[in-house]
Formats: structure tokens, sequence, C-alpha cells
């Protein structure tokens, strides 16, 4: 009987937890760019209608600054993740980072706007929710806060009273704590829902008796190594393994003997295949494994070495011995497609059964000549 590949397809095709690509950081830096571009921009047009004085010398340290904080960011994001993966995964210290300093020079550049640039700065902690927790959040605020009345006491202009500007420092900070605790929360969540998610994934993608990969997870493997095959070149086997007479297996010591039988046996199967190959429970008794880069006779001397350790093992305490038969299909010496291929290596599987069980049948044999 054709198995029916299609309805094994499974509609997740990225499971697991991962971090933010490259792309995304470029663009969530890309954006942070274009507001601090913006906010040159703003001290530009303030200077220009005289609400602030920047001279020459202020101009030249504020784009050297910009240049300097933003193009460094840029420079860790290209220059590969070992230098800032292990502090900062999901790249959003070092952004915030940088614009902490760039608006403590902007506070020093044009002090009358100060006000504004601590306005802004909850927007930046907007955009660390999930991905910054509470300490993380304290601690930039406190550096935004420390820069903060650095540039002040630097600027010294003449309207600022220190023990006013103080005081505001400390409503700032205290103000950023409660945003801090929210961003914790909401960190707290965003971590639960991704573990709920990965739990949800290994759920779908795994047999839960033996776990072993399950049907779905090895029909997406097996599909796209077919296609790899079919765009690069190569080859791989498919190999159809089911258990003998284990009904009678059943019936003599029981369903729950059955199950630790089948659970050593996906052991074994594991224990014999290459890191590069996959094993998977299709179902029932009845097991796949997939064979990268093995052609038909180097697939039979795996198979054979499987059959041969599955012969000689005794099964739980049980004391008893189990045999496999195995049907094996090539691509593309066999078939070219997923469905031809299945559909191969179960006739195979079959032919092995027909000729007495404990042996391995290549769906290549014309006549399904035992290989033994």
């Amino acid at each position: 009987m054709v198995r029916d590949l299609r309805a094994a397809r499974p509609f997740i095709s990225n499971p697991g937890i991962c971090d933010l690509d490259t792309k995304h950081k470029q663009r969530g830096l890309a954006l942070a760019t274009t507001g601090l571009a913006v906010a040159v921009g703003v001290l530009v047009l303030l200077n220009a209608i005289w609400f602030v004085e920047i001279s020459l010398r202020e101009w030249v340290v504020t784009f050297t600054t910009c240049i300097a904080t933003i193009g460094g960011a840029w420079l860790l994001l290209q220059a590969g993740r070992s230098l800032w993966r292990g502090w900062d995964p999901h790249f959003v210290l070092i952004p915030s980072i940088a614009v902490a300093i760039l608006l403590s020079e902007f506070v020093w550049v044009a002090p009358e706007t100060r006000l504004l640039v601590l306005v802004v700065w909850p927007v930046v902690l907007i955009f660390l929710a999930g991905y910054a927790g509470f300490r993380t959040a304290v601690l930039l605020t406190a550096l935004m806060t420390a820069g903060y009345l650095g540039a002040v006491a630097l600027a010294r202009p003449p309207e600022v009273r220190p023990e006013v500007e103080a005081i505001l420092a400390v409503v700032f900070f205290t103000t950023n704590l409660f945003a801090a605790i929210v961003l914790g929360r909401i960190r707290r969540q965003r971590l639960a829902l991704a573990a709920a998610r990965a739990e949800l994934a290994r759920l779908v993608y795994t047999d839960p008796l033996t776990g072993l990969p399950n049907r779905r997870h090895f029909t997406e493997r097996f599909e796209a190594e077919v296609g790899r095959v079919a765009r690069y070149g190569g080859s791989f086997t498919l190999g159809v393994l089911d258990c003998d007479h284990f009904k009678a297996y059943n019936d003599q010591h029981g369903h729950p003997a059955g199950d630790d039988a089948l659970r050593e046996l996906g052991i074994l199967l594991r224990e014999q295949l290459r890191v590069s190959d996959s094993v998977a429970r299709l179902g029932g008794e009845e097991f796949a494994v997939l064979m990268v880069g093995a052609d038909p006779a180097m697939a039979a001397m795996v198979a054979e070495r499987l059959r041969a350790r599955v012969a000689d093992h005794v099964f739980g305490a049980t004391g008893d011995t189990l045999t496999v038969s195995i049907g094996l299909a090539s691509a593309p010496e066999d078939a070219k497609t997923p469905d031809l291929l299945f559909f191969l290596a179960d006739q195979a599987l079959y032919a092995a059964k027909a000729h007495g069980r404990n042996r391995i049948v290549a769906a290549q044999e014309t006549h399904a000549a035992v290989l033994r």
C-alpha cells in the first residue's frame, strides 16, 4: 500500500526558538540611525532659527560622535556574532548604548533641548520590549541619567541650577524604573511564550513513545533531501523497516513490554547510523531511515549492520529477541520523486517479508532478490 506523504507534510516550516536574523537586526539599527539623523536635523533647524547656538567645533564633535557610535555599531553587526552574541544575543544593548551616548552629546551641544532629549529616552526603551529585562533597562537608564548630568555639567548653561537638574535626573531615573519593571514582565512573558512554542514544536515533530522524529518531521527531511539531490546531484537511500511478528511479541509479553521494545529499537537504530542520517518512527512497529550520500551498495551494508544488530539484541526484561525486515530505495538510481521512492521502498519491504523476513531487499533488484 502506498503511503500518503503529502498528508504528513508539516505545517510548521521552522520549529524551535531562534534569534532575530542579521537582516532584522540591520533593519532595527537602520531605524535607530534614521531616528538619530532626524534628531540632528532638528538641531540644525533649531540652530537656523536661533533657538540654540551651536559653534563649528560643537558641530564637528556632534558629527564625529554620530559617526563613531553608529559606525561602530554597524561594524560590530557586520563583524560577526562571535563579537557580541555572548552578551547581547539580540543586538539591542549596543545600539541602545550608542543612543544614550548620542543623546547625552545632544544635551551638551544644545542644553536648551535637554527636556526633549529626556522625553525621547522612553521611546528607546519601547524598542527593547521583550528583549531587555529589568536589570538591563535600569543599567541603560542609569547610563542615560549619568550622561545627562555630565553633559549639563560640561555645558554649564547660565540659566541652569545644578540642584534642579539633580532633582530632575532623580525623577527621570525613578520614572523609568517603572518602565523597567514593565519591560521585565514583557521579557518574562516572551520567554515563556517562546518556551511554549518550542515545546509545541517538539510535540508536533517527535514520536512520544520512542523520542524519535515522527512521520511529519521525517517527511520534511526526506523531501528536502530529494530536492537537494535533484538540484546539486549526489545520492541517498531510503530504508523502510518493520519489526517481524511484533503482534505475537505483544500478545506473549504484553503491550508495555512491546512499548519498551520499540523504545530500545529506536535507540539501536540511532546508535548504528551517522549523525547526518535520519531515523524516524512512522507508526506502530514501522520505522524509516534516511542514509545521506549512500548509494545502493553502501546502503545495503548499513542496512545489514542494522538488521544484524537488532537480531543479536535481547530486549528488556523479557529476554526475548526480535528481527526486522528492511526495504531500500535509492535516489536517483531507483526514482527521483518522494512518492515513488517511498512506494518502491515499501514494495521492497513487502518482498522482504514475503521471502521469510529478517532480511533486506533493494528496490533496484528486478525480481526482489534477497541481499542476505
